[in-house]
């Protein structure tokens, strides 16, 4: 079993095409990428902010720190550079990727998730993701990968597309060899969106935390909270995710 010392790696910035500032937008006056470290915090690991040196991301800049977390600053554009530069700076041996636009992760699920699989990682070329067959809500999943794998992948990657993403050299296992893992769960909704791009989707987030209490709520909660009150699913039912290679 490979021993994993795993960071937490968030990519996270204020320039947004769909939602500018979205991570930073209140929810009861609290930013919305603070619910989100709160939650992450329970898991006991480093988190890192990878932003980028973009100056209009020092509110955030600012706000992170004060919660204690700690910030790399990268390229704007190049997120797969920004992930390798952060996780060779802090010395991370393996990465749990998140996006900041996902405020209600489940820290429990994903702390489960690596203990079910990290029992079956024997070289350091492992990767895990939900899958390409989705199962969860969108904006509850997480991938975990080596920096070997990491480092692989930013010399490798050639495009545009696979800068903006990170990790399409891994989940779509371009050197063919790569030691793929999905999540072990019986959980089977991917028409649920927990995830933030539109003002739709943050107005569902809002009612989630202030009428349900969801940053306090595991997954399975969450959506046991969807199936008893089906008007929250409508809210954002509208929105059309753009693929990754879109």
């Amino acid at each position: 079993m490979v021993d994993l010392k795993p960071y937490i790696i968030i990519q996270a910035r204020m320039g947004s095409s769909r939602l500018p500032s979205k991570v930073m937008m209140p929810i009861n006056g609290k930013p919305m990428i603070g619910y989100q470290i709160e939650r992450l915090l329970k898991t006991k690991l480093p988190i890192i902010i990878a932003t980028s040196d973009d100056p209009n991301n020092g509110v955030l800049i600012d706000y992170v720190k004060s919660l204690g977390v700690q910030v790399f600053r990268g390229s704007e554009n190049n997120v797969l550079e920004r992930y390798y530069q952060a996780a060779k700076l802090f010395g991370a041996k393996s990465i749990i990727r998140i996006t900041g636009d996902n405020p209600l992760v489940d820290p429990n699920f994903i702390l489960g998730q690596i203990d079910i699989c990290a029992k079956e990682f024997n070289t350091k070329r492992y990767y895990l993701f939900g899958g390409k067959t989705k199962r969860l809500p969108m904006g509850m999943s997480f991938e975990l990968f080596s920096f070997e794998l990491l480092e692989e992948a930013y010399q490798n990657s050639k495009n545009k597309i696979e800068h903006e993403h990170v990790t399409p050299y891994m989940h779509q296992n371009m050197p063919g060899d790569i030691d793929i893992f999905h999540f072990q769960t019986c959980l089977n909704c991917p028409q649920l969106r927990l995830t933030v791009d539109t003002k739709d989707d943050f107005k569902l987030i809002q009612e989630l935390i202030l009428k349900y209490d969801c940053q306090m709520k595991s997954l399975e909660e969450i959506i046991q909270i969807f199936k008893e009150n089906q008007y929250l699913e409508k809210i954002n039912s509208n929105v059309i995710q753009k693929k990754w290679n879109e």
